[in-house]
């Protein structure tokens, strides 16, 4: 190695080899501490790696999160039963966020064996914030289960957007 070269880490010290990982020049003090695992610069990126969260704790975070946005998207859609058009468009946007919103916070990235459980667990609390939405109903509210030609179509457009977010997401 040219005796003008400088570690790459400690620009005041000459290099007196090139890191086995990296290949970047290193001083004599970095080649005696750290041998065959590096220099200090590919030591501190391997460490500034973060360690994936468990899947158990995905699972949770999808899940709460889901659920608070369907019970917001169930506050919102209560503005919205009876409305032509927008009885249906309101159950689906609560779908849709319900299932960006859970996927996003579980970290799926739309693919792995947890993203399309949680997008039909998303579909389920989709249904439940829309059912919400007929309770909150002012004037008393209307019954989340009859009649089925009222209530039905609501749900099938909330399952519909929880399974399409993975379109977007």
């Amino acid at each position: 190695m040219p005796s003008q070269e400088r570690c790459a880490t400690h620009l005041s010290r000459p290099a007196v080899d090139a890191c086995p990982v990296c290949a970047r020049p290193r001083c004599g003090a970095e080649a005696a501490e750290h041998r065959a695992l590096g220099c200090e610069a590919c030591l501190a990126a391997r460490r500034s790696v973060k360690a994936p969260w468990p899947t158990r704790a995905r699972v949770v975070a999808g899940l709460l999160t889901g659920f608070l946005v369907s019970v917001a998207g169930g506050w919102v859609s209560s503005q919205y039963v009876g409305a032509t058009g927008f009885d249906l468009a309101a159950p689906a946007l609560t779908g849709l966020a319900t299932g960006i919103a859970a996927t996003s916070a579980a970290r799926t990235h739309g693919r792995g064996s947890l993203d399309w459980p949680l997008r039909w667990a998303c579909a389920g609390l989709a249904v439940l914030g829309t059912a919400l939405s007929f309770r909150l109903v002012v004037g008393g509210g209307d019954s989340p289960f009859t009649p089925a030609s009222v209530v039905l179509p609501p749900y099938l457009a909330a399952v519909g957007g929880a399974l399409a977010s993975r379109l977007l997401r």
